[in-house]
């Protein structure tokens, strides 16, 4: 966790602030968009906002990391 930690300095500071703001009540865990599952993680669209999150159980979130990956290497590619 701590290489990872280093390595993605911008993904760590959205996740903290998330905490942080889910700890002052200043934003709600959703239900899954997708399924409608209680049981969530944030999903951050882009890290420079890192309070506008998409609330996906943990199936759906590896999927959607698994499609932009994906994305990008079809990007990549061409």
């Amino acid at each position: 966790f701590e290489r990872w930690k280093e390595a993605h300095p911008k993904r760590r500071a959205a996740n903290v602030k998330v905490g942080n703001a889910l700890k002052k009540g200043l934003l709600k865990r959703q239900p899954c968009l997708v399924c409608g599952s209680v049981d969530v993680e944030g999903h951050h669209p882009d890290y420079d906002r890192p309070l506008d999150v998409v609330w996906l159980c943990v199936p759906h979130h590896r999927q959607t990391h698994a499609l932009v990956a994906n994305e990008r290497s079809i990007k990549d590619a061409a």
